[in-house]
């Protein structure tokens, strides 16, 4: 198959400071990509020196549509991890600000400089009206990326974090493989307008380069 890895030289990569953001800035290195990272003003000491050598970084808040726009200019592919796992409306962070409009600006951003490659990376159980108020605004945010005309993939992984308490629940293979996959499908065409959902928590069912796609794809209409 035809390979588009060469076209992605430099991603923005949202929510590149988290527990899976940083897995898959590893892998996008390892395919020879380059990704710019987005991150809050403060947190940069959380990239991990080794990846932050290897990308650039850019400062701001996604819930600024100026910031994403600025964030997105020059790259040809984001990968959109960010978000919230816990609500502080006091400090001004909610699912609505951190999850769905932060979306809506990253797909503004992209629109804004012709990129025409989304990866997004949701959670599994993700569905709009859900009565988990995190579950269903990731379900509207993949909504929005489904709707946006873009070549748009969405990965739905076995949630990372306890919405209980914010401790970590995956695996480091867990994230390694989902990271692997993120990055491999940038290069593939047959992934797009496709959502791919695990069931376990174990390890991220894909397979690099597999043909046909793993059984765990759905087309999204």
């Amino acid at each position: 198959m035809y390979s588009l890895f060469m076209q992605y030289n430099e991603v923005l990569v949202t929510g590149g400071t988290g527990l899976a953001g940083q897995h898959v800035c590893r892998a996008l290195i390892e395919a020879g990509m380059l990704p710019r990272l987005f991150v809050r003003p403060g947190s940069e000491e959380k990239v991990p020196e080794e990846i932050r050598n290897r990308c650039r970084t850019t400062l701001g808040d996604l819930t600024v549509r100026e910031f994403a726009e600025q964030a997105a200019q020059g790259t040809s592919a984001i990968v959109h991890i960010a978000g919230t796992w816990k609500e502080s409306p006091k400090e001004g962070i909610t699912f609505e600000e951190a999850i769905v409009h932060a979306t809506r600006n990253v797909l503004h951003a992209a629109r804004e400089w012709g990129i025409r490659r989304v990866v997004q990376v949701s959670v599994a159980g993700a569905q709009p009206g859900a009565p988990v108020p995190f579950l269903d605004a990731k379900g509207r945010a993949e909504e929005m990326v489904r709707g946006s005309g873009i070549d748009w993939t969405v990965f739905r992984p076995a949630p990372w974090y306890d919405l209980r308490d914010g401790k970590p629940l995956a695996s480091a293979a867990y994230l390694q493989s989902l990271a692997a996959a993120v990055a491999d499908a940038l290069g593939r065409e047959d992934t797009f307008g496709r959502s791919f959902e695990a069931e376990g928590s174990d390890r991220f069912p894909w397979e690099r380069r597999s043909s046909p796609l793993p059984a765990l794809a759905t087309m999204q209409e």
